[in-house]
């Protein structure tokens, strides 16, 4: 029976949302009911159950050595080194306990969560990667710190989703190779870049926007192949490097005056509706090399996805976050190198894995915990091949038939991922904020955690904002004994020796927020994960009309497109032909 897309209120946030045809083929197919939660909603929840960049010091509670965890030492679990955790020291089976068919399904799961052993924070330190403790799932590196996200790197600090590259600082969304990038975010192949975003093989460039093969740019948007222009104009080098002096780039003053320059001359400029390259039949923002893939964000190398974000090479996938080389995989939070992964939490390389949190190399595992090379599970215990086929279709119907019901009166039944109130963090410890923020007392009302103890010094500075040398010229070796105060949370911090050497080699002043600061203010200058429906705001004579004929002066361009810039914003935004009738 073919189906028609069918509309839906969500269940959660009472917003209507469309399912689509080919949406209820992925779930026919995947022997799933559709969603009750819009794609939104969908997101968040699954964010909520990943800690973004709250650690905590606390001690491995098997060899007692102690360590950096994303669990705080008052969530009630228990917490092992990642050498611990992964050595043959405990046995996840032995916390197996039998379904109980008088209680809900998530109700047990939590209480299994609650007993087996967590990875304290998940990379390979020690491993694979070296110099790397204060970083959380970041693989194949060295030295980084405060990172979380990424792989193959080296000297990389305080950045989230950097995929490969050298020297790194406060940078978001790095995927190909570059090398000494500051407050970058979408930059690729590129070196020596400052204060920059959506930039392709850029050189010796600060405050440039939406430029390919730029050298020697400052203060530019939309250029190609250009060098030694400031704000869109030609200059000859000598003069391009006075006017370059003149902005004192290496103060602090002169920074906050050139962001603020910088700002309202973008505001300009039209805007691409979206970036999504060499994609085809795709909608979202930041796709790359993909097809027929439908409100994702971050994608590459992804064919048939939907409602995916921050993936790669992922295919037949739906509502997928943080995770590569899955397929035919639904509603799961890192499921890396996985098939058949449905409701899962960070357990990857596995196949036919259902609501397990950290099982890896599985197969056949329903409701489990911290499992390794296993088959045939379920809560923590073995069954033959036929009991497990027997029990799991009964436990789906109790699911069914005796759903959890969360404190907002949210139902809860086979098919939805685990409620955001059973997360083992707080929602303030969580991603979620930065797709749904809500204050202390609404998390509360709606019976969400919330961390009332992060991990924070405040009281304890040495030096004022204001008696921080300007210019780092003029800072000394000294600055690594201070301590400063962040002029936005007042959350205390400290200038470690690597990232002294970094802000002297760089040129950049010293910064008078923390890192969480810091990183609230990048996100803030990204889009959304989120795409509203308008039409392209070109009026301009002589571009093209999509059906090749010249527009007369005033005519607007018709385009319809999906967008993640919001009808309210101040951009102008313009469709691909549009576009590319400027920058090219």
């Amino acid at each position: 029976m073919e189906h028609k897309e069918q509309k839906v209120v969500c269940q959660n946030c009472k917003a209507s949302f469309t399912i689509e045809p080919d949406d209820f083929g992925f779930f026919k197919k995947m022997s799933l009911p559709p969603p009750t939660f819009c794609p939104d909603c969908r997101r968040a929840r699954r964010w909520a159950w990943r800690n973004n960049m709250s650690l905590y010091s606390r001690k491995c509670e098997l060899c007692d050595k102690s360590v950096i965890s994303l669990y705080s030492p008052d969530s009630g679990l228990t917490v092992y080194c990642n050498k611990c955790w992964w050595s043959d020291g405990w046995d996840p089976k032995s916390y197996a306990v039998d379904y109980d068919f008088s209680k809900p399904f998530f109700t047990q799961f939590r209480e299994l969560l609650q007993k087996v052993p967590q990875m304290a924070i998940v990379n390979d330190d020690g491993i694979a990667s070296i110099n790397c403790e204060y970083t959380q799932d970041w693989w194949f590196a060295k030295n980084c710190y405060m990172c979380f996200s990424g792989w193959h790197t080296e000297n990389i600090m305080y950045s989230f989703f950097i995929l490969a590259g050298k020297y790194m600082m406060d940078c978001i969304n790095i995927r190909s190779s570059s090398e000494w990038l500051y407050e970058c975010n979408l930059c690729s192949r590129s070196y020596q870049q400052k204060y920059s975003q959506i930039c392709l093989s850029c050189i010796d460039s600060q405050f440039i926007s939406d430029c390919r093969d730029c050298q020697n740019c400052f203060m530019c948007f939309g250029l190609r192949s250009k060098k030694y222009y400031f704000k869109n104009k030609k200059y000859g080098k000598e003069e391009y490097e006075k006017i370059l002096e003149s902005y004192r780039l290496d103060t602090y003053s002169g920074v906050e005056k050139a962001k603020k320059e910088f700002d309202e001359f973008l505001s300009k400029f039209f805007r691409r509706y979206s970036q999504i390259f060499r994609s085809l039949n795709c909608t979202g923002d930041i796709i790359s090399f993909s097809k027929n893939s439908k409100n994702c964000f971050v994608l590459k190398k992804s064919e048939n996805c939907r409602y995916c974000d921050f993936g790669s090479d992922n295919k037949d996938s739906l509502d997928v976050t943080m995770s590569g080389e899955l397929s035919e995989s639904y509603d799961t939070v890192v499921a890396d190198h996985s098939q058949l992964n449905f409701f899962g939490v960070f357990s990857v390389k596995s196949q036919d894995v259902r609501y397990c949190q950290h099982c890896h190399n599985c197969k056949h595992c329903f409701g489990c915990v911290g499992l390794r090379n296993a088959n045939y599970c379920i809560f923590n215990k073995q069954y033959s091949k036929e009991e497990y086929e027997e029990l799991v279709p009964k436990i789906i119907e109790q699911m069914n038939s005796a759903p959890y019901v969360d404190k907002m009166g949210l139902v809860y039944k086979y098919g939805e991922f685990f409620p955001i109130e059973l997360s083992p963090f707080g929602y303030n410890e969580s991603y979620a904020p930065e797709l749904v923020p809500l204050t202390r007392e609404e998390a509360k009302k709606k019976g969400y955690g919330w961390q009332d103890n992060q991990q924070k010094t405040e009281g304890k500075k040495t030096l004022k904002a204001g008696d921080i040398p300007d210019s780092i010229n003029d800072v000394s070796d000294e600055i690594l004994n201070e301590v400063l105060a962040c002029v936005s949370c007042k959350r205390n911090y400290k200038i470690v020796p690597n990232e002294l050497i970094f802000y002297k080699k760089m040129k950049i002043p010293i910064p008078r927020k923390c890192f969480y600061c810091r990183y609230v203010d990048r996100v803030s200058r990204r889009n959304p994960f989120k795409l509203w429906h308008r039409v392209c705001m070109c009026d301009k004579e002589g571009h093209n009309n999509h059906e090749g004929n010249p527009r007369q002066g005033g005519a607007r361009c018709k385009e319809e497109f999906e967008t993640t810039f919001a009808p309210d914003r101040p951009e102008i935004v313009y469709c691909e032909k549009c576009y590319q009738n400027e920058v090219y």
